[in-house]
C-alpha cells in the first residue's frame, strides 16, 4: 500500500502544534498558576458546544469549533504572549500579531495545500472577527479564561487585577448572546476581590 504524503504532513502538523500541550499561559506572573494552551482551547471547544445548543444560537456551530480548536495555534511557536505585556506597553498588539501571523504561515506549511489554506483562514477570520462564529469564539475566549481566572482566585495574585473587571468587555459587547453568561461569571470574579481582600471599586460594576 502506497504511503499517503498527506497524512505524513498531517502527522508532522499535529507534532507541532503537541508544543501546545507544554506552553502555560500568564507567564509573566510569578504567582498566578496558569493552564496549558491546549487546556484552554479544548475546554473553549466545549464551552462553544453546550452555550451555544443552550442559547440556540444561529451559528455554524461546526465553522465556530474549528475556529475554537486553531485560534491558539501560533503559540506552539510564539508561546503564550501575556495580555499584561500589552496593557502595561511593554508590547504592542501590532506586535503579537505580526509574531502570530508568521507563525501561522509557517504551521500552515505543515499541512496539505487545501487544509493548511482553510486553517489559516479560520484563524485570520478569528484575529479580524469577522463572522458571527468568530465574534462567539472571541467573547467566549474571554469568558472561558476568566473562568480559569475565578477556579485559582486571581485577583489576589496578580499585580494588575483590575484588567479582570474590563477583560471580554469589547467582546462581549460584540456577540451580546453571551451577556448572560458574562455576568454571571463576573460575580464570581466580584467575590474573589472581596474573598482577596481587593478593593472593588463602584465603576467596576458599570
Amino acid at each position: 500500500m502506497p504511503e499517503n504524503k498527506n497524512l505524513e504532513k498531517i502527522l508532522k502538523f499535529l507534532y507541532q502544534i503537541g508544543k501546545l500541550k507544554e506552553t502555560y499561559r500568564f507567564g509573566e506572573s510569578k504567582t498566578l498558576k496558569g493552564d496549558s494552551s491546549a487546556d484552554h482551547s479544548w475546554r473553549l471547544a466545549l464551552m462553544a458546544a453546550v452555550v451555544a445548543d443552550e442559547l440556540k444560537l444561529n451559528l455554524r456551530l461546526e465553522k465556530a469549533l474549528k475556529i475554537a480548536l486553531i485560534h491558539d495555534l501560533p503559540e506552539a511557536i510564539t508561546g503564550d504572549i501575556d495580555a499584561r505585556l500589552i496593557a502595561s506597553g511593554k508590547i504592542t498588539k501590532e506586535y503579537k500579531h505580526k509574531k502570530e501571523k508568521e507563525a501561522m504561515e509557517k504551521i500552515k506549511k505543515f499541512l496539505p495545500t487545501k487544509t493548511g489554506k482553510e486553517i489559516y483562514n479560520l484563524w485570520q477570520d478569528y484575529e479580524k472577527g469577522g463572522t458571527s462564529e468568530a465574534k462567539f469564539i472571541k467573547a467566549l475566549d474571554k469568558i472561558e479564561t476568566l473562568t480559569h481566572f475565578t477556579k485559582i482566585e486571581a485577583p489576589g495574585k496578580i499585580d494588575m487585577p483590575e484588567l479582570l473587571v474590563i477583560y471580554g468587555n469589547k467582546e462581549v459587547k460584540n456577540f451580546p448572546e453571551l451577556e448572560s453568561l458574562f455576568k454571571l461569571v463576573k460575580k464570581e470574579i466580584k467575590k474573589d476581590f472581596k474573598k482577596n481582600n481587593v478593593p472593588w471599586k463602584k465603576e467596576y460594576d458599570i
